[in-house]
């Protein structure tokens, strides 16, 4: 039932489609029947024609409820497949009753044209009957005809403005369920770095607190700092590229505590670039932390990653040294960061293996 409902048009699209047709039809049928136009007659007749126009949107506005009911009761009755099962059918029956309103409009107007025209010519009112002479019946059917191509345009037109309608409906919700989908997931994932944050950096700081009292205290620092940055920062769309690099900085830190000397960070990007571009909260950490994940590191070897900006992309490369047993992970981290950049610019997350390198490009947002 719902469905039935909501594909139906407003009123003020209805008085939309009404009154465009109305304004292509009257002229045409004015052109029709009256076949000497001057000025003195155009104004004498105008107040004329003008009832005709409010009179033909009225007649349109009504065409369009009634199909609407018929394709409301066939819908029903018939199945909300119907039209689509049985086109053929269903246009066939949308002509018979075309028709049919065509004629009792004709029979309709011409007795108002009639009268109107007696009392705007103050003469007495008269309709005719229609003889079977040639030019009567010829101009009779033309005016019949032309209403019923004018109801049929109608029904096309309101029924391809309802399909679009329903397609505008159908995308904005697909957005909106895609949108609530990956703000869920990335939530849950900020929910995980949380937890997962601070049990590997306060493992790190049970160890340095017996070694190194006067580095654990500026390790507690920096790690209030960070934590600070997840909690406050991460509940926004986008932060500049600038915040973001200053809470790597941050979190890199911690990380050489953790890691020691196998571990190292190259930042190629300007202070132009940094004020000029904003990018998603926790993409560099999610990112780096990613390559820590995966890759194996040591003192001999240590993993370097590298970032970047090329032509509106941050670049995130790292050599490929493969764990052989990398450490557990939800997997979710990368992903989430592909879902979130398609829901806030046009532009694809790349990643791309190639060469004995891993890198990541993420679009920049202005």
């Amino acid at each position: 039932m719902q469905s039935r409902i909501t594909s139906r048009l407003t009123n003020r699209q209805k008085w939309e489609l009404g009154l465009g047709l109305a304004l292509i039809y009257v002229p045409i049928r004015i052109y029709m029947n009256v076949l000497q136009i001057d000025m003195p007659t155009f104004w004498h007749r105008l107040p004329l024609w003008t009832m005709e126009v409010l009179f033909s949107i009225a007649f349109f506005i009504l065409w369009i409820n009634v199909i609407e009911w018929l394709q409301y009761f066939t819908s029903r009755f018939l199945g909300e497949d119907f039209p689509d099962r049985y086109r053929v059918v269903n246009q066939f029956l949308m002509l018979v009753v075309a028709i049919g309103l065509a004629m009792v409009f004709n029979h309709w107007y011409r007795f108002l044209w009639h009268w109107m025209e007696a009392v705007f010519d103050k003469k007495s009112f008269e309709v005719l009957p229609i003889t079977l002479n040639k030019t009567p019946v010829l101009k009779q059917r033309a005016n019949t005809s032309i209403t019923v191509m004018a109801l049929m345009a109608e029904y096309y037109l309101a029924a391809n403005k309802r399909v679009y309608e329903r397609l505008q409906r159908v995308v904005i919700n697909e957005e909106r369920l895609q949108k609530e989908n990956a703000t869920a997931n990335f939530n849950a994932l900020k929910n995980q770095v949380s937890p997962h944050f601070l049990f590997n950096n306060f493992s790190v700081l049970t160890t340095l607190v017996e070694t190194n009292q006067e580095l654990s205290v500026k390790f507690i620092n920096q790690l209030s700092k960070a934590y600070r940055y997840i909690l406050e920062k991460s509940v926004y769309d986008s932060i500049k590229l600038a915040t973001e690099v200053e809470f790597l900085e941050t979190y890199m830190f911690l990380l050489m505590i953790r890691f020691e000397n196998k571990l190292n960070l190259d930042i190629r990007i300007s202070c132009q670039e940094k004020e000029k571009y904003s990018i998603v909260p926790l993409t560099l950490q999610l990112l780096v932390e990613n390559a820590v994940k995966h890759n194996r590191m040591s003192a001999s070897n240590p993993l370097l990653i590298t970032i970047g900006v090329e032509e509106d992309y941050l670049v995130i490369s790292n050599p490929l040294q493969v764990r052989e047993l990398p450490e557990s992970s939800t997997r979710l981290g990368l992903q989430n960061i592909v879902n979130r950049y398609k829901l806030l610019i046009d532009k694809p997350v790349m990643v791309d293996k190639a060469n004995g390198c891993f890198t990541v490009k993420v679009p920049l947002l202005s």
